[in-house]
């Protein structure tokens, strides 16, 4: 009973010191690079109401769905997908001035560090949800980051990156944004679509596998969720608990624990073991003196 008195005194100190341990080990370094897709997420603006990405995890893509390539040749979504291949996707805007360059800039960083090959592992699709983009628009976009790219990964990128518009009087953009829960809104103050910032991973068969929010996409990340896709896996909570605790060994070809991330991971479980017990704790201390307080006599 003396104990759970000081508990009392102190629970006041007690718990800002908690909320503070729980606010640090979601910021440690392991969730900032081990578990990149839901990271990204908490850290990117969200807007509640229109301009956000639901997902939706295992939908089938409509893969006949037709566009037309930079190569002004119309084309169907399934010519893209391979058995055993998994696709990188994303949707942008080829006239965006923003983030949209971001998340391209961000893909072709990934490309030399992955383990999969362009173009043998994987592909890349790229659309323009933008119904006023052009072709001439998608060739200078293919080719700034053919320009870009590292010499030895160009030919695969000029093979394997694929951009896309839709043609004229086409709503396949559209209907490929709602099955992938990319949702975008014209903002005329700025003169720009708003939207969110994401690339998604699909499998050999048209299923959305992953998605990673955000610019910024780790490679160990993306292996794994590419080694899933094209498995035909969609990624769930516990794949991404593994990916928190692993890394990719490219000397090995396999994912090892990492002991720094295994104890963020126990650490973060340990506080939040403690948080919950405090408030249980606060609870019952909370009932127990109401039931125990004998009420005041009224007055005479």
């Amino acid at each position: 009973m003396r104990g759970y008195v000081v508990f009392y005194r102190l629970k006041w100190l007690a718990l800002p010191a908690v909320m503070a341990a729980m606010l640090l080990g979601f910021k440690s370094s392991a969730f900032g690079s081990g578990f990149g897709s839901l990271s990204s997420a908490v850290q990117m603006k969200r807007d509640a109401k229109t301009a956000k990405i639901t997902p939706h995890p295992g939908a089938q893509l409509p893969l006949n769905l037709q566009f037309i390539n930079s190569h002004g040749k119309r084309v169907r979504l399934a010519q893209y997908f391979h058995r055993g291949r998994p696709v990188i996707l994303d949707l942008i805007n080829y006239q965006c001035w923003g983030v949209c360059g971001f998340v391209q800039t961000g893909v072709l960083k990934a490309i030399p560090k992955l383990s999969a090959h362009l173009g043998t592992g994987y592909d890349i699709i790229t659309v323009s949800f933008n119904p006023s983009d052009t072709l001439q628009g998608a060739k200078d976009k293919k080719a700034g980051y053919i320009g870009l790219a590292p010499r030895k990964f160009r030919h695969a990128i000029a093979r394997h990156w694929h951009f896309l518009i839709e043609g004229k009087n086409s709503t396949s953009s559209a209907q490929l944004a709602k099955v992938i829960g990319f949702h975008y809104k014209w903002d005329p103050a700025i003169h720009m679509f708003d939207h969110e910032a994401a690339i998604y991973v699909i499998t050999p068969k048209g299923k959305i596998a992953n998605y990673f929010f955000g610019v910024h996409y780790v490679p160990a990340d993306l292996n794994l969720a590419l080694v899933h896709a094209g498995d035909d896996r969609i990624t769930n909570v516990f794949d991404q608990i593994l990916l928190l605790c692993t890394q990719f060994n490219p000397n090995t070809g396999k994912y090892t624990p990492v002991a720094l991330r295994v104890m963020s991971l126990a650490g973060v479980g340990i506080v939040l073991g403690l948080g919950a017990m405090f408030f249980s704790l606060f609870w019952w201390e909370r009932n127990h003196r109401r039931t125990t307080t004998p009420s005041t006599p009224p007055p005479h």
